[in-house]
């Protein structure tokens, strides 16, 4: 696997995020459903934090396939384990765990909201912690190269933007708060 071929996995699932996004959104003549009984004075304090999560996507993004050679991917590894040049495909798994989760959540909820279930629920928080891990996981993933990757704490500040979105808003807080 090379690094071209994350990177356009990544280009071609992205957008499919954002459409099923778009879909979602127009399932329900009131979209703010999904937001259960998440208050409104938080809701207007996450949304925008949506576009900081985006900005550090886009930082990571910026590193992984612009700013860092093939060479540099392919060395990447996990805290404790040593450059086995795997990790290319490291961060193939997560991009796509990242992605494919990001992708369905929203119509995992519509589902859910539609038809409540116990296995429902339990596949929207899952799906949720998945992408909100995998978030982390770029950060994880980062960390033991960051003094020898130039700009690599532009990577792990944007994957620290990315996870308190994921993971903080997403997979903790909006779970706690969805009113199951």
């Amino acid at each position: 696997m090379n690094r071209r071929t994350v990177f356009w996995f990544t280009n071609i699932v992205g957008p499919l995020i954002l459409v099923s996004y778009w879909r979602g959104v127009g399932a329900f003549d009131d979209p703010l459903v999904y937001w259960g009984d998440v208050p409104p004075s938080m809701q207007t304090f996450i949304v925008p934090w949506m576009f900081v999560a985006a900005t550090g996507y886009l930082m990571m993004f910026q590193r992984f396939f612009f700013a860092w050679s093939e060479e540099e991917i392919a060395a990447l590894h996990w805290p404790g384990g040593v450059a086995d040049g795997q990790g290319v495909r490291r961060l193939f798994i997560l991009y796509a765990a990242f992605l494919l989760t990001s992708m369905l959540w929203i119509d995992l909820t519509r589902m859910y909201i539609l038809s409540p279930s116990t296995l429902g629920a339990v596949v929207v928080v899952v799906v949720l912690w998945i992408a909100g891990l995998a978030s982390v996981g770029f950060g994880v993933l980062v960390w033991p190269s960051r003094h020898r990757l130039k700009g690599a704490n532009i990577a792990l500040a944007g994957c620290l933007m990315l996870s308190i979105q994921c993971t903080g808003w997403d997979a903790i807080y909006w779970v706690m708060n969805f009113g199951w």
